[in-house]
């Protein structure tokens, strides 16, 4: 049975500047990620564990940031990856 938002019609193919746009794209929100990632999750959690004179609540705010910037990153990991689903068009 179609899909309701389906034509039935084929997509017409990829042209290669399609494919690479869409490369860029994935890329581009992989990087995100990294950065998303090395800037929140890692200097956060480092400050967390080796900063000295941190109060328990500081640590914690910390850690939570940490947190929040790893969920964040890997989402955006996720959407680069269904990104480059476009490509088997």
């Amino acid at each position: 049975m179609a899909d309701e938002f389906d034509s039935g019609e084929k997509a017409l193919p990829l042209t290669e500047a399609a494919k690479e746009q869409i490369k860029f794209r994935a890329s581009w929100l992989n990087g995100l990620s990294v950065a998303t990632f090395a800037v929140g999750t890692l200097a956060s959690t480092s400050r967390a564990l080796f900063q000295s004179g941190l109060n328990l609540s500081e640590v914690f705010q910390s850690i939570l940031v940490g947190l929040i910037c790893l969920a964040i990153a890997f989402i955006l990991h996720i959407r680069a990856y269904a990104t480059l689903k476009g490509l088997d068009q």
